[in-house]
């Protein structure tokens, strides 16, 4: 017997509390080792053994799910592979500060990406859960580690928010975005990037600890990318997608953008589902939820 598991938002998930100021993490409430042996502790297999895996939700390894994705696009799609260098550095982090209290604060986080005009498209939910107080400031990271200031702009009811860059006085513009709107197909190949809250990869696929730098230490902000989550569009309308190479997304990779396999965003990711077997508990396979850029393309200016 087969039964749906319903949505599980991959949502910020990591809610951290921070001393003002300080920079300093003085409050986690899920670590990433209690994350880590947690997803371990789903010991599930997707695929016959004796073919080859390319989407992993155990030894739950970003490296290993990460560079899955990779292999399999030089695999199957090398003109794509070709074009990703290209295509990350619209992909940001970010992080909503919010509910200050004595001179600390709480974040939310999250992944979106980085249009014409300064605007960036991201996940509702990534602005707005578990905000209980007021929203202090909104941070956006690019891959460079360049941090830039913005604002909600608009939300929408499909759980999708447009925020727009805000440029400090002398501050260096913003180069023109090479990045465009498109369509779902159904049977496409899509791609799913995402920052999982507080890490990234290096030049050289490593996965280390996102750094907010400091000013007056002189320190800088880590410069990483996102992971990639390699799909197949199952419904076109909904842009649903089904995972086939890297890993289940985790929280701060919601909002990320969904592209197809001509480099255009098509959606932002906003939860996770998965149908399990009953008897034994296993998940049969996982479902990637998306609000499709229709919902928002008629908004943007």
């Amino acid at each position: 017997m087969v039964r749906p598991a319903g949505l599980e938002p991959a949502t910020c998930g990591l809610e951290v509390r921070c001393l003002s100021g300080l920079n300093k993490i003085v409050f986690m409430r899920l670590g990433f080792s209690a994350l880590a042996l947690a997803l371990l502790g789903l010991g599930i297999s997707l695929y016959p053994k004796s073919e080859k895996r390319w989407f992993i939700d155990e030894d739950y390894l970003y490296e290993h799910g990460s560079a899955l994705s990779a292999e399999y696009l030089k695999e199957h799609a090398p003109e794509f592979a070709q074009r990703l260098e290209e295509l990350l550095p619209w992909v940001v982090r970010i992080e909503v500060q919010h509910s200050p209290a004595d001179e600390a604060y709480r974040s939310n986080h999250g992944t979106g990406i980085l249009l014409e005009g300064g605007q960036v498209l991201t996940a509702g939910h990534v602005l707005n859960e578990n905000v209980t107080g007021d929203v202090s400031q909104i941070l956006v990271t690019r891959s460079d580690g360049r941090v830039l200031h913005a604002e909600v702009d608009r939300q929408g009811a499909q759980d999708w928010a447009l925020l727009r860059i805000l440029l400090e006085e002398g501050a260096a513009a913003l180069p023109s975005s090479s990045i465009e709107l498109g369509s779902a197909t159904e049977g496409e190949t899509a791609i799913f990037f995402g920052y999982p809250a507080m890490v990234g990869l290096n030049a050289e696929g490593e996965v280390l600890p996102f750094r907010k730098g400091d000013t007056q230490a002189g320190s800088p902000v880590s410069a990483l990318s996102p992971m990639l989550i390699v799909s197949s569009i199952l419904d076109a309308e909904t842009v649903t997608l089904d995972p086939i190479a890297g890993f289940p997304p985790v929280g701060g990779m919601s909002g990320g953008p969904v592209l197809n396999s001509r480099g255009q965003v098509i959606g932002v990711q906003v939860s996770v589902s998965k149908t399990t077997d009953n008897a034994t508990g296993r998940t049969l396979y996982y479902r990637l939820n998306v609000v499709p850029v229709s919902a928002v393309e008629l908004l943007i200016q």
